[in-house]
């Protein structure tokens, strides 16, 4: 059963460094802190695909208002919030076991890290899904997406940061038929290939750059998918793949705050 739920998280820095920038490599790392050993040493195991994903919207802003700062005189928020999903909910209580009798002090780069408590609780806004109810969802013909964090695919040796709803549906289809106990029944290639058209794009570029040097191109923003000449079949896989992608996000790294996203289908095209 996918679970998705979030953590806040108070900073205050120790050290003054010469970048106080949270790259999310850095909180990749700051994640499996928080994780038992057994857990951490199953998932730093390699495997085609990681049954979790871990998002922070707030440290792009934070980073950028930290780089304002320099310039206008800004001060970013001291506290973020992070999305965390398991894909496989069997990890869940041992993580949260963890959390509240964790010990140790936590950092996150430079600064020192309080889990924040709300009305008695570390855990907030977390959400269930089984594969079983995946596969009873209404479907519907426009498939809107909303990425959160920067997306990125790739290509050879690039990064490809355009919502193409082939790599879209691919990303969650192979993770999909990687996990569930329910694999995907049709076969749909040819229909992401053919069927499948972009009716709204609106995206931004970002170039993300992680704690050793090196850069990662993805983009955020909006995308509204239809499929011509659908069976009910295929329109039910997109649908259920699409629901799928609220706690699987799309693309790679997702592990490192890559490619958070909102999906939501409707029977007509909405004001866009």
């Amino acid at each position: 059963m996918p679970l998705k739920f979030e953590i806040k998280l108070e900073l205050k820095l120790k050290e003054k460094t010469q970048s106080q920038i949270v790259t999310p490599d850095l909180l990749h790392g700051f994640f499996f802190n928080l994780l038992p050993p057994n857990l951490a040493e199953e998932f730093h195991k390699p495997s085609r695909f990681k049954p979790f994903s871990l998002w922070s919207r707030d440290i792009f802003n934070f980073n950028k208002a930290l780089s304002d700062h320099n310039k206008e005189n800004s001060t970013p928020s001291k506290e973020i919030t992070v999305t965390i999903s398991f894909i496989k909910d069997e990890y869940y209580p041992a993580f949260l076991a963890a959390l509240f009798e964790r010990k140790k002090k936590l950092f996150l780069g430079p600064y020192a890290v309080k889990l924040k408590m709300l009305d008695g609780k570390l855990i907030k806004n977390d959400q269930y899904q089984g594969f079983d109810e995946f596969l009873n969802i209404s479907p519907h013909p426009y498939l809107y997406f909303y990425f959160k964090t920067p997306v990125v695919f790739k290509r050879g040796e690039m990064d490809y940061p355009l919502p193409e709803p082939r790599l879209v549906f691919k990303s969650l289809l192979n993770k999909w038929n990687y996990f569930s106990p329910f694999k995907v029944k049709v076969d749909l290639r040819k229909t992401l290939e053919e069927k499948i058209c972009i009716i709204f794009a609106g995206i931004r570029t970002h170039k993300i750059t992680l704690s050793l040097g090196s850069g990662i191109t993805g983009f955020t923003g909006k995308a509204v998918f239809y499929g011509r000449n659908l069976t009910d079949e295929e329109l039910l896989w997109l649908n259920i793949l699409g629901e799928f992608s609220n706690y699987a996000g799309v693309g790679r790294k997702t592990t490192m705050s890559f490619g958070m996203t909102r999906f939501e289908a409707h029977n007509k095209e909405e004001e866009l």
